[in-house]
């Protein structure tokens, strides 16, 4: 759980939102399929409301799309927009913060 709040500290700090990186990385992994943020947030332990505010900037920047609902599903699901290139380096992005080594006097 520690090194999912450093890259929450780090997301902060380069994408305006702690977990807008978490979220890059499984839209960029979904591909059409798509991100049900219920699914993510149980995956990593969060409340599904903390994923709401990054998809609507994702979506209002033109990057994310709602899925429309199949009939009888609770599930709402997001899609990636765009370049396949662009997202594959905004999740290349998220990795090398993943890799990044802060100095302790940055915590």
């Amino acid at each position: 759980m520690e090194r999912a709040e450093e890259l929450r500290r780090l997301s902060a700090g380069v994408f305006g939102n702690r977990y807008r990186a978490e979220l890059i990385t499984a839209l960029a992994d979904a591909g059409d399929t798509g991100v049900c943020l219920g699914d993510l947030a149980l995956a990593r332990q969060v409340p599904a409301s903390v994923y709401l505010p990054p998809a609507h900037t994702l979506i209002t920047l033109g990057l994310v799309q709602r899925v429309p609902p199949v009939p009888g599903e609770r599930r709402r699901f997001y899609r990636r927009c765009g370049s396949a290139q662009a997202w594959q380096s905004l999740a290349a992005a998220v990795t090398r913060l993943q890799e990044h080594q802060a100095p302790p006097s940055a915590a």
